[in-house]
């Protein structure tokens, strides 16, 4: 007579895998969305960095750079952030922002973001 030995998770090992899935799964959908936002706003900036600003004022080049914000719903970045500076050489265009994200009772976690785009004549 044999005896059947049983292969498999134990209890307390699934709800470990579980709880390390869950975890994961948890961080990945707070902090994804801001990366494929600033991904958004690097893409605007390089947009309106590649287009003919060169002689047009600060103000011009902010709305050109908000409309593009309104265009892909990105409303929490405030377009007065968006730092030009015209020099000789070109225009500059940069924001440097934060985004602060509560993941768990009173964890929060910073991203720092920094997009630039700089213009040569």
């Amino acid at each position: 007579m044999s005896i059947n030995s049983q292969s498999g998770m134990t209890t307390t090992s699934a709800l470990f895998t579980v709880f390390l899935v869950g975890f994961f799964l948890t961080i990945i959908f707070k902090l994804a969305p801001h990366y494929m936002d600033n991904r958004i706003i690097q893409g605007a900036i390089d947009q309106v960095g590649q287009s003919d600003i060169n002689g047009k004022s600060n103000s011009e080049i902010r709305r050109k750079v908000a409309d593009f914000f309104i265009i892909n719903n990105i409303r929490d970045i405030d377009v007065r952030k968006v730092a030009i500076a015209q020099e000789e050489t070109g225009t500059r265009i940069s924001l440097d922002y934060e985004k602060r994200i509560e993941m768990f009772g009173n964890v929060d976690v910073v991203l720092k973001f920094s997009n630039q785009y700089p213009t040569a004549e």
